[in-house]
């Protein structure tokens, strides 16, 4: 259902880039969803984290992808997005607050990016992982919250 509501956000329908995270076992499956963004032509661009900071590298299918930090798959490319212009970022999470706030994974990463993002950031996660996050003051909600229940728009 989170997929369907995805496919179906019109954001990402408009969007020329997707920059979007390779999920595990433990977040919401990104794979389909990319393998309908390939398929739909659109740029692709997943992380790779390089000491405290993390770039978005353009991808053309998973068979350039390996083990990185973390044991996350990162793409093995060098082809770098840096212009946020028409792009959507798809925002893992623990978990989000109904205000579109998320509870990271404590790296620090996602934080650092938004710092010069100027896109549309869209979070996604399962109805039952919406609580109460703790907030600081350089944190920053996304502008979309995707659950299997439907799209919520957190600002304009």
């Amino acid at each position: 259902m989170i997929y369907n509501n995805l496919i179906s956000c019109q954001e990402i329908k408009n969007a020329d880039t997707i920059l979007t995270y390779i999920s595990t076992d433990i977040e919401v499956d990104t794979i389909k969803f990319i393998e309908y963004l390939l398929e739909s032509k659109k740029t692709v661009a997943v992380p790779k984290c390089e000491g405290k900071n993390m770039r978005f590298i353009k991808i053309t299918g998973f068979d350039s992808l390996v083990k990185g930090a973390f044991g996350i798959l990162e793409p093995t490319g060098s082809d770098e997005i840096t212009d946020f212009k028409e792009t959507v970022c798809i925002t893992p999470a623990l978990s989000f607050d109904n205000d579109g706030y998320r509870l990271g994974y404590g790296g620090g990463f996602y934080d650092r990016f938004f710092e010069k993002f100027d896109g549309i950031s869209v979070g996604i996660c399962y109805d039952s992982f919406i609580g109460s996050v703790p907030k600081e003051e350089y944190d920053r909600s996304v502008d979309i919250l995707v659950t299997e229940s439907g799209i919520r728009y957190m600002r304009k």
